[in-house]
């Protein structure tokens, strides 16, 4: 009798159960749903923030800059004939000033670079000369083992980013900031700013 009682149990509690599932899911299937479709139009393309080809751009620049910076006379060669004398220094007239320069800076970065080496350059209306007699073109600037350029800002037309270059055996560090540009689908640097070389 106790063993039909429990048999009996179980299958009151199975067919409640049976009977929950079947008017729930009776119930829930007639709900309907309330679907909104989702228009992708709206969403926006992942924007990649790593600045690898603007890092790109800007590291071939500046590997192509910095030498100019630190052994001025490397690049430019001068006439040994068409020569001025300032105060106690000559200058020699650089033959390939343009076609040294004109692939690697704007107008203004040109400034801006004559104006950051000072003595080391002279300028008539013959064009631009180089100090020939100084003992030494070392300015140390962008001299190291080790660069890190990061990117603070890119735009379609605009790259700014920060230089540190570090130079361990010497203790010469150098900081600046680089702004390049893209002038007739060729990006340019307009502005080196040197922040500190210790």
């Amino acid at each position: 009798m106790k063993k039909n009682m429990n048999v009996i149990g179980m299958i009151i509690l199975i067919s409640l159960f049976l009977l929950f599932y079947l008017v729930a899911n009776f119930f829930l299937g007639r709900k309907e749903e309330n679907k909104q479709e989702i228009e992708n139009n709206n969403i926006s393309e992942v924007v990649n923030h790593n600045f690898d080809k603007e890092k790109a751009i800007v590291t071939g620049l500046y590997n192509n800059a910095k030498i100019l910076y630190d052994v001025v006379n490397n690049k430019f060669r001068v006439s040994q004939d068409d020569v001025i004398v300032m105060g106690d220094i000559t200058y020699k007239k650089i033959t390939n000033f343009n076609e040294v320069m004109n692939g690697l800076f704007t107008d203004k970065g040109i400034e801006k670079y004559i104006s950051d080496m000072g003595s080391y350059f002279a300028y008539t209306d013959d064009g631009y000369y180089l100090a020939g007699n100084l003992v030494s073109y070392q300015t140390y600037y962008f001299r190291g083992d080790s660069t890190n350029i990061y990117i603070i800002d890119a735009k379609e037309e605009e790259i700014s980013g920060i230089i540190y270059e570090r130079w361990t055996s010497n203790n010469k560090n150098t900081l600046a900031t680089i702004r390049v540009v893209r002038e007739q689908d060729k990006w340019l640097i307009d502005e080196i700013n040197i922040l500190a070389t210790e």
